[in-house]
């Protein structure tokens, strides 16, 4: 694996765990219109990460 694949993979890792917490926040709030966006998101986030893997 490339360094800057690691690079990339750490950044996203970190947008993934900001994400799950602004998840959390918008679920308690019942913000479902965000709570949505970031669901998308953090699926977004998963797709990608498994892309570099491969």
């Amino acid at each position: 694996m490339k360094e800057e694949d690691i690079s990339l993979l750490n950044q996203m890792i970190k947008t993934l765990k900001e994400a799950e917490l602004k998840l959390e926040e918008f679920y308690n709030k019942k913000d479902y219109e965000n709570f949505r966006r970031s669901k998308e998101l953090i699926l977004q986030i998963h797709e990608k990460i498994s892309e570099v893997l491969k």
